[in-house]
């Protein structure tokens, strides 16, 4: 059974600004870090940003607004215009200083680290506290793995921040200055560097464990090696790391792709961190699964297909890949058995989660809402860090060797429905790609088998892609799809500092280029 992680009911920390922690709870911090079980509620509500809807509607966190930004406005779908509300902007290359959706992402970041720091500097002065050694350094690790997190979706959406890494319960405190994207990497780096050394090999599902943190090393250094660092110290380290979470026995692809999209089999050998969400009435689901999904009978389709996918999308797969016609299909739901008819519409709908047309047999019975999905929403998962190896091969090497080809032909061999382990003609690349022909095919194999979960944005940033990719799709045979192929700037890259940040700074924030 799944844990429930998110309690809601604990909102230990609150403030009306981003980067103001003010605690206006009425439960004081002075006297609540007493014991064991005070830290663990406070890590709580740590992790509770990540999904978080009950504040702001969710707009800052993977309920809503980050199930918008990493996908929408890149080569793999879009936010319909009827649904504007919750990121057509995003999509279209429209959004402003003052859109609701990077604004929110900003402010929930900043309130996860808050937390965060909270828990690590409580922790740091709990010295007469009677706590097993081997529980504070996980208390810790869990602390400062989750202020890496949120950093780490800070730096690469944008760009530069400003650094907070003590607990602050006076504004005036607050240091608004923007780092340098490379200081902000350095603090990444040290946390999960410290979380991996802290944190325990297993963990209750939900929480970070030590690979967790190994991954998202592999996973930082990567990104710093292309754009905007282009650190040509980082591909090696992230090879490196990414090759110990494979090394470590830990994790293993399931030998069916669209099996590892069912509910039952979220914690298995391939999910190393997610966002969790479950089905407990009024509480902390999401909406992973209904905001994709496909049209039909609300009853039996249960989706708003508030995000869909390009045709061109569709037309990049190999006909071969049986991954294709499991993320993307173009027909409607109709009964309880999951009979299907054309939609005949033109539109590509992406269907990557899927929840069982009937009723009576998803979690909450026919008490089952449309904002209580229990599909948790995978950050990284054991496919990605294939993918990561191959690619950081590559970069530090100047070229594939037989390990980053074997790394991405395993996927593509799954996806292909012939045996991983074994060499295939249909489904393996071609010996002998060049540097940039092997750059492209590990892109496009992320796409192939990442899709849809938040990776394309920061994928085409790093390859320095994003414009040949949102360009790419034609907007006259997309109808109303992509307007972003004429929005799209250079500067788009970043996303705008909040003005009501820049607000709240008194004007020491300074907005990136462009906006």
């Amino acid at each position: 059974m799944k844990k429930v992680l998110f309690i809601a009911a604990l909102m230990i920390f609150s403030c009306d600004s981003a980067l103001d922690v003010e605690i206006k709870n009425n439960i004081s911090t002075s006297n609540f870090f007493q014991s064991q079980v005070d830290f663990d509620l406070a890590l709580t509500g740590a992790y509770d940003i990540l999904g978080n809807h009950q504040d702001d509607s969710g707009f800052g966190t993977y309920f809503r607004g980050l199930l918008c930004m990493g996908r929408a406005g890149t080569d793999e779908g879009y936010i319909v215009a009827s649904f504007a509300q919750y990121g057509v902007e995003l999509s279209n290359y429209t959004f402003t200083p003052v859109s609701q959706v990077p604004d929110r992402v900003w402010a929930f970041q900043y309130k996860g680290i808050s937390r965060a720091n909270t828990v690590i500097t409580r922790l740091e002065r709990a010295g007469d506290i009677d706590m097993p050694q081997a529980e504070r350094n996980r208390i810790e690790g869990e602390a400062r793995f989750l202020r890496a997190f949120y950093y780490f979706q800070l730096v690469r959406y944008y760009g530069g921040v400003p650094l907070v890494t003590e607990e602050v319960t006076d504004i005036s405190q607050v240091n608004f200055e923007r780092a340098s994207i490379a200081d902000v990497y350095a603090q990444i780096i040290e946390d999960l560097q410290a979380a991996e050394q802290l944190l325990p090999i297993s963990n209750e599902n939900g929480r970070a464990e030590r690979y967790a943190a190994t991954a998202f090393l592999a996973k930082a250094y990567l990104q710093m090696s292309g754009f905007p660092l282009q650190d040509d110290t980082a591909a090696a380290l992230a090879a490196q790391k990414a090759k110990e979470v494979i090394d470590s026995g830990l994790y293993a692809l399931l030998p069916n792709y669209e099996d590892v999209f069912k509910l039952e089999n979220e914690y298995t050998s391939e999910y190393i961190f997610s966002v969790q969400f479950a089905f407990c009435g009024n509480c902390e689901g999401g909406q992973v699964g209904t905001w994709d999904g496909v049209p039909g009978n609300w009853a039996f389709a249960r989706t708003y297909n508030i995000f869909r996918t390009f045709n061109e999308h569709y037309d990049a797969y190999d006909p071969n890949d049986l991954r294709r016609d499991y993320n993307i299909v173009d027909y409607r739901i109709i009964d309880a058995d999951g009979n299907t008819t054309p939609t005949n519409d033109g539109n590509k709908y992406a269907f990557k989660w899927r929840h069982a047309p009937n009723p009576e047999d998803r979690p909450g019975g026919t008490g089952w809402f449309e904002w209580q999905s229990s599909f948790d929403f995978p950050l990284t998962r054991y496919a990605d860090i294939l993918l990561t190896y191959a690619e950081a091969i590559n970069r530090s090497n100047g070229a594939p060797n037989a390990e980053a080809y074997e790394a991405i032909n395993r996927l593509r061999r799954r996806g292909f429905g012939v045996d991983m382990t074994m060499p295939s003609a249909v489904a393996d690349l071609p010996t002998g790609l060049s540097f940039n022909e092997f750059q492209d095919a590990v892109l496009d194999e992320r796409k192939f088998e990442l899709c849809y979960e938040g990776h394309r944005w920061h994928d085409l940033v790093r390859f320095g892609k994003l414009i040949d990719a949102v360009k790419s799709i034609n907007s006259t045979e997309s109808l109303e799809r992509s307007p972003a192929a004429n929005n799209i700037q250079p500067h788009h890259v970043f996303f705008p500092i909040p003005q009501s940040q820049i607000q709240i700074s008194d004007g020491v924030l300074i907005q990136n280029e462009g906006y």
